[in-house]
C-alpha cells in the first residue's frame, strides 16, 4: 500500500505539469493576439477596413468578409503572405488558446502513466478521445 504522502507528491507533480501547459499556452496565445494588435494598428489600424458581418440577402454562394478564417488550411496560408496578415496572427492566438485545454489533457495521460496511476491515465484519454471526436465532428480538422 502507498503512503498517503508519495500519492500527495505524484498529483502535485501532475498538477504543476498541466499546470504549466496551460499557463503557457495561455500566456503565449496572449502574445501572439497582442502582437497581431499592435500589427494591424500598424498597418493602419481600425480604421481601414470594419469587419460586417451581415446575412446575406440573396440566396446563392455567401461572400465572407475579409479577416474571416474558417479553416487552418486559410489561416497558415494568410500568416506566409507578405506582408503578414494581422488578423491571421490573431486567429493563430485563438486558435492556440482553444487547443491548450485540450494539450493539458494530453500532457496529463503520460505524466499519469510515469506517476503509476493508469485509473486516471485511462479517464484522461477517454476525456482526451472525446475533446478530440469533437473537433473531428465539428469540422475542425480542416
Amino acid at each position: 500500500m502507498r503512503e498517503p504522502r508519495d500519492e500527495g507528491m505524484r498529483a502535485t507533480r501532475v498538477e504543476s505539469l498541466i499546470a504549466r501547459v496551460l499557463l503557457w499556452g495561455g500566456v503565449l496565445s496572449g502574445l501572439l493576439i497582442l502582437f497581431g494588435l499592435v500589427l494591424h494598428l500598424g498597418q493602419g489600424g481600425f480604421h481601414d477596413h470594419a469587419l460586417a458581418l451581415q446575412r446575406p440577402t440573396r440566396s446563392g454562394p455567401a461572400v465572407r468578409p475579409p479577416g474571416v478564417f474558417i479553416s487552418l488550411r486559410e489561416v497558415f496560408g494568410a500568416l506566409s503572405a507578405h506582408p503578414l496578415d494581422p488578423l491571421a496572427d490573431i486567429a493563430l492566438g485563438i486558435v492556440l488558446l482553444l487547443i491548450t485545454p485540450v494539450l493539458g489533457v494530453a500532457a496529463a495521460v503520460p505524466a499519469f502513466l510515469r506517476e503509476g496511476d493508469r485509473r486516471y491515465a485511462v479517464i484522461a484519454l477517454i476525456v482526451l478521445s472525446m475533446l478530440l471526436a469533437s473537433l473531428l465532428l465539428a469540422g475542425g480538422a480542416a
